[in-house]
């Protein structure tokens, strides 16, 4: 591959609790994960961003060409990609103050994980580019997304970490997480991708209907709970809890009563965007893992294999 002279990395993100709340207050709980994804750029005289992504495997799933001066698409292998690519040039440029982006460029964009695994691959994009031209990563996402940010504080992170955000204005505590049973908690993936911003949606229309505040505020403590969680049954219990509580509230079955109902070694728990990506598991031995194998889900990762040190 090219020498590039411009590296960046930013590692992706799981939520473990505060999901859909966390837009409206409650502290969440997150973990930024070993695999991330990584930004490389060099100078051209193009007047042009050649950009091309690649995947884990280092094949190419997205081209494009760009006009430096209006971020308009010269050619590209998917419109929409280019279209979203082009929304946020035109956003960060804003931000641009040296004029960066409208220089020429070949940027490579390479991620560690496979696309469908849900990790962030927008998000650490979005902390990239914001490394790149040293702008507010912040002001950026709000600008081309309705999230809450969370990603954004995971991606410019590298250790666990509780978020808060009110007025678009996020809060981020470094936090130290190192339970003594983290050799029993795995991530599953449930062969599906969620697309969060549709999710933020539905939930939008559906909290109008309850005490936000209320439930906000029974999410943030249970947060703080888990985080003084002596041992593995506390643990469980309180993200029992929490998934019951957002059962309710988002009027969905939880991820127990959905799908692994029959899974009595431990609990699970939905992970961000409720039916897809990544649940958190618990479990005893090897042999507990073969009930969600014998479900067709064969992507079973240890959490120190996830989780960043």
């Amino acid at each position: 591959m090219e020498d590039f002279k411009e590296i960046y990395f930013s590692p992706g993100k799981l939520l473990i609790t505060g999901e859909y709340l966390v837009i409206d207050g409650a502290k969440a709980f997150a973990l930024p994960t070993k695999k991330g994804q990584w930004l490389k750029v060099n100078h051209n005289d193009s007047k042009e961003i050649h950009w091309t992504s690649l995947d884990y495997k280092a094949d190419v799933w997205f081209e494009g060409r760009f006009n430096c001066n209006n971020f308009n698409i010269i050619e590209s292998s998917d419109k929409e990609i280019a279209e979203r690519l082009k929304t946020i040039f035109i956003e960060a440029n804003k931000q641009d103050h040296d004029n960066k982006l409208n220089r020429g460029w070949d940027v490579t964009t390479a991620l560690d994980f496979p696309n469908d695994w849900g990790l962030g691959s927008s998000s650490t994009l979005l902390c990239n580019i914001a490394k790149w031209l040293k702008i507010e990563p912040y002001t950026l996402h709000f600008s081309v997304s309705n999230g809450s940010g969370y990603d954004i504080a995971c991606g410019m992170q590298s250790s666990p970490l509780l978020y808060s955000v009110q007025n678009k204005i996020p809060k981020i505590e470094k936090i130290d997480f190192n339970p003594i049973f983290k050799t029993k908690l795995y991530f599953v993936h449930l062969n599906q991708k969620q697309k969060s911003d549709i999710e933020v949606e539905k939930y939008s229309s559906i909290k109008k209907e309850i005490d936000i505040t209320s439930v906000v505020n029974k999410i943030t403590e249970i947060t703080i709970e888990l985080l003084q969680a002596n041992d593995l049954p506390q643990f469980e219990n309180l993200l029992k809890s929490h998934e019951q509580i957002l059962s309710r509230v988002l009027q969905r079955e939880t991820s127990q009563e959905a799908i692994f109902h029959l899974y009595n070694a431990g609990i699970t728990k939905y992970l961000g965007a409720w039916g897809g990506d990544f649940i958190m598991i618990s479990a005893n031995s090897e042999n507990d893992l073969e009930y969600f194998k014998n479900l067709g889900y064969q992507k079973i990762i240890p959490y120190a294999d996830m989780i960043a040190d």
